[in-house]
């Protein structure tokens, strides 16, 4: 007769395995029924002794460098339309003093 110990490890088999109670129960050689009924029982009761899966050594942390992001931003260019009819394109990276001197020229109006 197999032990809980036993039992907890084909439960945890079978849900790992993503096959249904029958065909794992089938494949394994014993009854669909008994997968569910140990797998509700070893919920109710909890975990007595540890997974079979568990480590034994506690966990471990690991140093992290946080580095700023290499890549550089890539905006597309704006567009700005006048009243007369003008469109200014900026790119980014622009100087904004330069862009009010050109919108300044490029709003005036100018003779035909």
């Amino acid at each position: 007769m197999a032990t809980r110990v036993e039992w907890a490890e084909r439960v945890e088999r079978w849900e790992r395995s993503g096959l249904s109670a029958e065909k794992f129960a089938r494949r394994e050689g014993y009854k669909p029924k008994q997968l569910y009924w140990w797998r509700w029982k070893l919920r109710a009761d909890g975990p007595s002794q540890p997974s079979p899966s568990a480590s034994a050594e506690p966990p471990r942390f690991l140093p992290v460098h946080v580095v700023a992001d290499a890549s550089p931003i890539v905006t597309e260019p704006i567009e700005i339309a006048l009243p007369n009819g003008r469109v200014v394109r900026v790119r980014p990276g622009f100087d904004p003093a330069t862009l009010e001197r050109v919108l300044a020229l490029a709003a005036e109006e100018t003779p035909c």
